[in-house]
């Protein structure tokens, strides 16, 4: 499976989570743009059927998986990710912000 950014700049259930009650174009952008880096270059049905186990481990691990279908790009998560990214809360912006100010 190939890796997306080992330690991303940015917890991508974190920006889900900010952006999930914009309804906006460019919040659906972010959201696929954190998704996608952490995640790497889709794999093709194939190769993922071959890599099913390291595929789930990644996910299970926290690293989405993406896998590329005739019909669009496919997101393997674990449960408890998406439990987290559905109901909690997201942070403000201010929130965000001042979070971004207090780190080194």
């Amino acid at each position: 499976m190939t890796k997306g950014t080992q330690t991303p700049e940015v917890d991508w259930k974190l920006v889900v989570r900010s952006l999930k009650g914009t309804g906006t174009l460019e919040g659906r952008m972010l959201v696929e743009k954190a998704i996608l880096e952490v995640g790497g270059i889709p794999l093709r049905v194939r190769e993922a059927r071959r890599r099913l186990f390291i595929v789930t481990t990644s996910a299970s691990e926290g690293r989405p998986a993406i896998v590329e279908t005739e019909n669009g790009l496919v997101c393997v998560i674990s449960l408890d990710d998406l439990v987290d990214v559905v109901m909690e809360r997201g942070p403000t912006l201010g929130e965000v912000m001042q979070a971004r100010r207090r780190a080194p």
